[in-house]
């Protein structure tokens, strides 16, 4: 299984004003990268500190019937590691093919600053473009 980590997330990552909800406007050069991204977004919300230097690795598998079905479940599945275990992932090796996730991530014990409920279906489409992916995702605070 080939995986991709992601090295750069400058610009990809914006603010997009909602009044219930935080979101996002994501972009990646391939779609693993925008998965990441995703990610790095939702961190963003949650702020999750690590307690120590001890971790586990975990492996995700997850299948959807579309990618954009694909990318809540992903980022569901990180909220729940996050708020019920109380875990945040460090490096994170992910690939993205036929609407199904393979993931490996380094998890170790966090405090978390902020709370997500959930990442939604709300105007989500995740379109090619010249550059890679975008997407715009919305998670319930």
């Amino acid at each position: 299984m080939k995986f991709r980590r992601n090295q750069r997330s400058g610009k990809q990552i914006k603010p997009v004003e909602h009044t219930a909800d935080a979101g996002f406007t994501i972009k990646g050069g391939n779609i693993e990268e925008l998965f990441l991204n995703a990610l790095k977004a939702l961190y963003l919300l949650i702020r999750p500190r690590p307690k120590n230097k001890k971790y586990v690795l975990k492996k995700i598998s997850l299948e959807a019937p579309s990618t954009e079905e694909l990318l809540v479940l992903w980022l569901n599945e990180i909220i729940f590691l996050a708020e019920q275990r109380r875990m945040a992932a460090g490096d994170i090796g992910i690939s993205v093919k036929d609407k199904k996730l393979e993931a490996v991530l380094r998890l170790s014990e966090a405090v978390d600053g902020g709370e997500v409920k959930a990442a939604t279906y709300h105007n989500l489409d995740i379109k090619k473009c010249r550059r890679g992916y975008s997407t715009k995702i919305f998670f319930d605070l």
